[in-house]
Parts: structure tokens; C-alpha cells; sequence
């Protein structure tokens, strides 16, 4: 009864937003045909773009026990000549920046995390951020992992890159109660394959839907 629930409730979701990307694609006179690279990306940036809105109008209107019914599920749109897929998911990453504190309590969690994923060299990693840049984007995260498994001669950071973040978020353990006035973020990520092209976009939102960090590739 729960999975026809969800199924139910997914299917809504699906076209509820299908419908209004359509809208929104007929009020921009996005039904033309052209072939060039220039229209092409154009037009992708138009499909990201209403997709965002709609979720970020999703998350503004929900409370956040509603808006778990929406979580960790792959959306598949099709419009015309273009696939559009769109997954969202809850913000749960250990802030990295934290390691730039002085202060031992202040990274106490992030710590834990690392040191229970067989990651003993805290002090190398904090010499190594503080060094650089306060982390703002995924490629400097990467940079600064890729740096830290150079410098320690080992891998198990890469293992765990996924839940490390740059946000002014602190994960905590699984059994920490969230605060009801802490920060939340979503991620969104948006896939569209138009023509022969296929690109990808990755949002942070905030609890109002607003956009906090965006990034963008083409293929």
C-alpha cells in the first residue's frame, strides 16, 4: 500500500512538472527547430532552467515532512526532442571549512567521520586547507582531496568524497537531532539529452527553493 502511495505520488510529481515546463517552454517560443550549436545550448539552458523553477517552487510550498516524499527519486521527462531527468535530495555532507577552526569542538563531527573511514591524518588535513582558499566549489573539493591523498600516500579519502562538502552546514552523527532553526540545503540534479548534445546541471537550494550554488557542463 506505502509503494503505491509513493508510485502514486511520483506519478503526480512527473506531471505536474512536465506541465509546467511545457508552459513555461510555450511562453518563450522554445518549439523551434534548429539545428546549430548556439540554439542548441540555448535551448538546454531554457529546459535546466524551468526545471529548476518548478522545484524550487516544490520545495517553497512544501514542509519539510512533505517534501521527503519527492527525495532520492529519478524523474524521467520527455518533451519533443529532449529527455530531461530530475533528482532531488537532501543536503547531508560534513563541512570541510570547518577544519580551518582553531577550535577542536568545532569540527568534532567531521573528525569522528574521517577517523571512523580509517582517516587518521587530521592535523596534515588541516595544515594542507588552511593553506589554501576557504573552499566555495566542488573543484576546489577535489583539488584539496586529490592534494591531501598525494601528501598521506593514501586513498581512503576518495572513498568517502561524496560526503564532504563546502556549505555552512555541519552534518552531524545519525543520531544528533537536527536543530529546528539549522540551515537546510537540497541538492538538485538536472539532466538534459536534446539532439545529439547532453548536459548536466548541479544546484544547491535552500529551504525557500533559492539558488545557492550552481554548476553546469556540456558533452
Amino acid at each position: 500500500m506505502k509503494k503505491g502511495v509513493v508510485l502514486f505520488i511520483s506519478l503526480l510529481f512527473i506531471a505536474a512538472v512536465s506541465l509546467l515546463i511545457i508552459k513555461n517552454l510555450e511562453d518563450t517560443d522554445s518549439y523551434i527547430y534548429e539545428q546549430n550549436s548556439k540554439f542548441t545550448k540555448t535551448q538546454m539552458m531554457m529546459y535546466l532552467n524551468n526545471a529548476k523553477e518548478e522545484i524550487s517552487k516544490v520545495i517553497s510550498k512544501n514542509q519539510n515532512n512533505k517534501i521527503k516524499s519527492y527525495l532520492n527519486i529519478d524523474y524521467p521527462i520527455i518533451l519533443q526532442d529532449a529527455e530531461i531527468t530530475i533528482r532531488l535530495k537532501e543536503y547531508d555532507k560534513y563541512n570541510i571549512n570547518l577544519l580551518r577552526s582553531d577550535d577542536k569542538k568545532a569540527y568534532i563531527y567531521i573528525q569522528s567521520f574521517l577517523e571512523n573511514n580509517d582517516i587518521y591524518d587530521i592535523e596534515t588535513f588541516k595544515y594542507i586547507i588552511k593553506d589554501s582558499k576557504e573552499i566555495k566549489t566542488n573543484k576546489q573539493l577535489d583539488e584539496l582531496i586529490n592534494n591531501f591523498s598525494k601528501q598521506t600516500y593514501k586513498n581512503q579519502i576518495l572513498g568517502v568524497k561524496d560526503y564532504l562538502g563546502f556549505m555552512d552546514y555541519d552534518k552531524k552523527g545519525i543520531n544528533v537531532k537536527r536543530e529546528s532553526d539549522e540551515k537546510l540545503f537540497y541538492e538538485l540534479f538536472v539532466k538534459v539529452k536534446y539532439l545529439k548534445q547532453f548536459t548536466k546541471a548541479y544546484y544547491i537550494l535552500n529551504k525557500s527553493g533559492g539558488v545557492e550554488y550552481f554548476e553546469l557542463s556540456f558533452k
